[in-house]
């Protein structure tokens, strides 16, 4: 079904520079006084393609040597697949970014923008953290509860920021949000599953 929806979005955002509903909700965001520009550009640095993929690579290892080497594997092969699968998702789909003319930009940007490529690339590092803290059974419950609702909360926010800058339509981020889904859902469907003792 996400993969469906993903799709969608991005035959949809394909043929056409804008969707309905793009330009009012961007309005509106824009309008807001938060997240303002600090915490924008503190979260779209944090979730830029290159950090997480320098972040998700130091992870990866850190997973392996201490012997979950599956898991290792698994983030790892998600990751190539987010880093590849955004920049050929950009050059196929090559919708133009939002028109300053219509929206107040408030950052600059260096490819096409769909799928929003922060919004992407910062949903599978951050989805797979959660999915990891739900998963463990260090820690006390309130403090995992607690980190997970902070990774989700940051996950939202990614998405805001995008769209208060100006430099994402809501539709990007929702592509953003639906492929980082359809990489991350397997690959926590095939880390669940128990290696053969």
């Amino acid at each position: 079904m996400v993969v469906l929806a993903a799709v969608v979005l991005s035959a949809a955002a394909m043929a056409s520079d804008r969707l309905p509903g793009d330009l009012a909700v961007t309005g509106a965001v824009q309008d807001w006084p938060f997240p303002g520009r600090t915490l924008s550009r503190a979260v779209r640095a944090l979730t830029a393609t290159g950090t997480v993929a320098g972040v998700g690579a130091a992870a990866a290892v850190a997973l392996w040597l201490t012997g979950r080497k599956r898991e290792a594997t698994l983030f790892a092969l998600g990751l190539v697949v987010i880093v590849v699968l955004q920049g050929a998702l950009k050059d196929v789909v090559d919708r133009p970014r939002p028109d300053p003319s219509l929206v107040d930009r408030r950052a600059g940007f260096s490819s096409s923008s769909f799928p929003a490529g922060h919004v992407m690339s910062g949903t599978y590092l951050l989805g797979a953290a959660a999915l990891g803290v739900v998963r463990t059974r260090a820690g006390a419950r309130p403090a995992r509860v607690a980190a997970v609702a902070a990774l989700v909360a940051l996950v939202v926010l990614n998405g805001i920021a995008n769209v208060w800058m100006g430099v994402h339509w809501p539709s990007d981020v929702a592509g953003g949000f639906s492929w980082a889904l359809a990489v991350l859902l397997p690959m926590g469907f095939a880390t669940r599953r128990r290696q053969p003792v």
